[in-house]
């Protein structure tokens, strides 16, 4: 039994009042990707659907121009290598845009998708593969008036029937001219009472069956894993423990899960309401469904959690919860927090932190305009260098420029294959996305939907120095925090800031 010092207690209305509209995101089911189809620099936007099957909005953006013929692809990750997807569909130039081609895909089935876009023009031809999480996140409703147009339209019907079959019965034999007597008129009734008997049996079992349809519709609707979190001491370290509970873990439909960026999870805590906490930890497994890391540089009080996790087929999806952290719990006397236990064999008896683990806490800097920045811990600024206003499904560019101490340009290392990542999220909770300069991909679904693909770790270098950029459009207005994240030196530094969303 935990005690109630290392207690997470969770906060309910969060969870409950999520808008979930996306698998590896949270409010954002939207895909945006920024990389190269051989020698066209492309930039994708892929609208998925909110029902299934149903058409996924494809735009490409081919810098420059010289495209003559674009084409997009959906394939499914377990798809026959010949012949297990459909032929391409051509895209169409958008007037008034030569740069901007736009298609219509249908996603037939709930799953992990990749989708193949290629450019043929003066420059050769090239391809490149997107990964799409395809879900079904409701089901549309007939509306009531329809509903109730179609059920007089029905009752008139079985009416019709029901008479017709009386008048069949009552007169059908009968010479011309003559009148029906007492016995036709009574076997006329008695099959019109059979007959609406019937009618009334079909339209039961018809509506039966209707009901299991729907029942088994609705229970393909999304929902993510439920997740249950706790401090526990592991090797003498306060660590978080996350405990996926879900019985559809290890279900039927389980797969293991594979890397991202080197990563089996990506954990974002974040501090609510105030956003001035934050860090990007990565556990390790010490069961097949429990995850743990050392507690990372934070005060106590109220987070937000997020998991990105990427199973073998690619499927991607976001882990969520609310934590209150008490002081007591994060103490070193052995009273206040319960003994880690039950390892998996062979796992080890403590924790050690990641070197690409961060911490940061402070306050974020409002963006007033580009040139709006901010100090890191090792005396660099980064300054915004994206637009002006910021507006909803807008498509723009969250563009940074990182500069030494010096105030020259600074050079920046790989971290975990980019140049930089970067992490947002609406003040309510209720919109999260794990950002980098490839787009909100991810790339551990990448690289099991196209392992041929070539790799995305320079992802970004051919930009200015200190320059770091993520496509992006915001899904709903309101107050956001972005931290931006960069690595110098060896030492992972983080950067905030707050913006407003227009409508």
């Amino acid at each position: 039994m935990r005690s109630r010092a290392s207690r997470l207690t969770r906060a309910a209305a969060f969870v409950v009042g999520l808008y979930v509209v996306a698998t590896g995101h949270v409010g954002s089911n939207n895909v945006f990707f920024s990389g190269e189809a051989g020698p066209y620099p492309v930039s994708v936007v892929i609208r998925p659907p909110e029902v299934i099957p149903g058409l996924a909005e494809i735009s490409v953006r081919v810098a420059g121009g010289g495209a003559d013929r674009v084409t997009v692809r959906p394939v499914r990750w377990d798809a026959a290598p010949e012949g297990g997807a459909p032929p391409p569909d051509e895209a169409v130039p958008v007037a008034g845009d030569p740069e901007l081609y736009a298609a219509e895909l249908w996603l037939m089935t709930v799953g992990a998708y990749r989708v193949e876009v290629a450019v043929e023009g003066s420059r050769g031809s090239g391809e490149v593969s997107v990964p799409v999480t395809s879900v079904m996140l409701g089901v549309r409703d007939l509306p009531p008036g329809l509903g109730w147009s179609l059920a007089a339209l029905g009752l008139l019907l079985v009416a019709g029937v029901v008479s017709i079959t009386g008048a069949a019965v009552r007169e059908s034999q009968m010479p011309a001219g003559e009148t029906a007597g007492s016995r036709q008129r009574r076997r006329a009734r008695i099959a019109m009472a059979l007959t609406a008997a019937g009618m009334a049996g079909l339209l039961y079992l018809g509506n039966a069956w209707w009901e299991a349809v729907d029942r088994d519709v609705r229970s393909g609707i999304f929902e993510r894993l439920e997740v249950e979190g706790a401090i526990v001491r592991d090797g003498g370290t306060a660590a978080l423990e996350i405990a996926i509970t879900d019985p559809a873990w290890g279900g039927r439909n389980w797969s293991p899960l594979v890397p991202d960026h080197g990563k089996l999870m990506h954990l974002f805590v974040v501090g609510a309401p105030g956003m001035d906490a934050f860090a990007h930890v990565h556990p390790v497994p010490v069961d097949s469904s429990t995850f743990r890391v050392p507690w990372p540089d934070l005060p106590p009080g109220e987070y937000r959690i997020y998991g990105d996790i990427v199973q073998e087929s690619g499927f991607a999806q976001t882990v969520v919860d609310t934590i209150t952290v008490d002081a007591s719990a994060l103490a070193v006397s052995e009273g206040d927090v319960v003994e880690a236990q039950d390892l998996r064999p062979g796992a080890p008896t403590s924790l050690s932190r990641d070197p690409d683990d961060s911490a940061w806490t402070g306050v974020p800097v409002a963006l007033s305009g580009p040139g709006s920045e901010t100090r890191l811990d090792d005396g660099s600024i980064l300054e915004w260098q994206g637009d002006q206003e910021l507006r909803v499904d807008e498509e723009t560019v969250l563009s940074f420029r990182l500069w030494d101490p010096d105030e020259k340009p600074a050079e920046l290392e790989p971290y975990m294959g980019m140049l930089s990542h970067a992490a947002l999220t609406r003040d309510d909770g209720a919109v999260f996305v794990h950002l980098h300069p490839a787009g909100t991909i991810s790339m551990g679904s990448l690289s099991v939907l196209a392992p041929t693909a070539s790799p995305m770790a320079d992802a970004g270098t051919d930009s200015p120095t200190g320059v770091v950029e993520f496509p992006f459009a915001f899904p709903q207005p309101g107050e956001y925090t972005v931290w931006v994240q960069v690595k110098r030196e060896g030492r992972v530094l983080t950067g905030a800031f707050r913006a407003t969303v227009l409508e």
